[in-house]
């Protein structure tokens, strides 16, 4: 009789076992997007969180040293999310649309530099602080803040206005062109270089008077570097040396850094430049 009880319990057992493995289901009844491959191993399939709802993407960034606002830090943040920073006229009848501008124009925080580990939501939230909350557009991917609840009263309509003024010309000066360099001539681009440097000239300046499509400033700034390392005293693409004349070879695309790699590049020779000034005493740290 035992052994007719364990028999029947093998068959049971093998025929479990030799059952097709499917995608299991949750006791919601939604498919939980695990397919089983074998007793001990899962693929997942479908999209992942994070990509059906970014604002759950993990961060993992340093905000560059020449971004100093909380506004420039949004924006660097928000960019490759695809979403943006609602900064925009259409709501200023709204009494309080000019709250934001109050965070905006802030000092970045040091400790804020560095958003890691978090996932964009928390580093919306980060960036405003105890006093301001982040609204997300989830149809227009646009995020605006509003003062939290008790901190109006730190806030008056006087300093909303000085605020907004100044963050409103600050956007128009990154969108302003250098004025005190000339166009590249036809005959430079003809002859693919720049030069001589100016005493003043700036690697930035020069780069903004390059047609080179489908690059961000710092991969142009990067390009540059790399193709005139005689231009450069220390080996720090801040430090352009006058008389230089620069070489503009054809840009191989596959040969450059990503949009990430180049802008951390061009911060790292930002803080060296500054730590030689420091150490110099040009500026004070």
């Amino acid at each position: 009789m035992r052994e007719t009880v364990i028999d029947r319990w093998v068959a049971i057992l093998t025929m479990i076992f030799a059952l097709p493995l499917t995608v299991q289901a949750n006791t919601t009844g939604t498919a939980d997007s695990r397919i089983l491959e074998s007793r001990y191993l899962t693929v997942q399939v479908g999209p992942e969180v994070a990509k059906t709802d970014l604002l759950k993407s993990i961060v993992d960034l340093r905000v560059p040293e020449k971004i100093t606002t909380v506004g420039g830090a949004l924006d660097f943040l928000l960019r490759p999310y695809g979403f943006q920073l609602d900064d925009s006229h259409e709501v200023d009848e709204q009494p309080e649309a000019d709250e934001q501008y109050l965070l905006l124009v802030l000092t970045l925080p040091e400790p804020h530099r560095n958003l890691e580990s978090m996932t964009l939501m928390d580093a919306l939230t980060t960036l405003g602080g105890k006093s301001f909350l982040p609204l997300i557009n989830p149809v227009k991917r646009s995020v605006r803040y509003q003062l939290r609840e008790g901190f109006d009263q730190f806030a008056t309509a006087e300093d909303m206005e000085v605020a907004k003024q100044e963050w409103l010309d600050q956007k128009e000066m990154n969108l302003l062109p250098p004025r005190d360099l000339e166009p590249i001539s036809a005959a430079q681009q003809e002859h693919q270089t720049y030069g001589p440097v100016q005493r003043g000239d700036s690697l930035s300046h020069i780069a903004s008077q390059l047609n080179l499509t489908g690059m961000t400033i710092d991969q142009v700034l990067v390009y540059l570097f790399r193709a005139n390392p005689h231009a450069f005293a220390n080996g720090n693409m801040n430090h352009l040396l006058a008389g230089k004349v620069l070489k503009i070879p054809p840009v191989h695309p596959e040969t450059l850094p990503t949009a990430f790699e180049a802008s951390q590049l061009v911060d790292e020779h930002y803080r060296l430049w500054k730590k030689r000034l420091w150490i110099q005493r040009e500026v004070t740290p």
